[in-house]
């Protein structure tokens, strides 16, 4: 996993906001909340880049895909209502995939919350199985997620499409 330090001025950063409703009995943001917090800034990100749902349909072909896999490691309590940030950076792209890291962190950077990995797969309505992205998509990812200095090699596990 990338550490906070390492991963100063690189990526896409989208402001989330913490909800009375996000918090478990504790005043803690909920464990599962982290997720959708990832999900909503990801869609934003996405959504201002023209890749939406409007009355139910995708403005394109790229916006079905789904996500292969997730994980997060928790490393320190979000106390309270207020607005974090999300953190991304592009680890892969691969012929249908799409392999991110992140960070949850507090809004001045000082605070890593959770850090993780996300795997999405393209989607073809049609089939429902895995299609290439788009030429566009491919250069709009590299251009709003930008990639760490730091080389890491995803696992196997994570990639279906070298």
């Amino acid at each position: 996993m990338v550490s906070a330090a390492a991963t100063v001025g690189v990526g896409c950063i989208e402001p989330a906001e913490v909800h009375l409703d996000d918090l478990d009995f504790m005043g803690n943001l909920h464990n599962g909340r982290y997720a959708l917090l990832i999900e909503r800034a990801l869609v934003a990100v996405w959504a201002r880049a023209g890749y939406s749902i409007i009355d139910g349909v995708p403005t394109h072909p790229d916006v079905v895909h789904v996500v292969l896999e997730q994980t997060i490691r928790y490393r320190s309590p979000v106390r309270g209502v207020g607005r974090i940030a999300v953190r991304f950076w592009l680890k892969h792209l691969g012929k249908s995939s799409m392999v991110f890291d992140f960070q949850v962190a507090s809004t001045d950077g000082h605070t890593v919350h959770a850090e993780g990995t996300r795997t999405e797969v393209n989607i073809d309505l049609a089939s429902l199985r895995s299609a290439p992205w788009a030429d566009a998509t491919r250069e709009l990812a590299d251009s709003l997620f930008e990639r760490s200095p730091i080389a890491e090699q995803p696992a196997a596990s994570e990639i279906n499409d070298r």
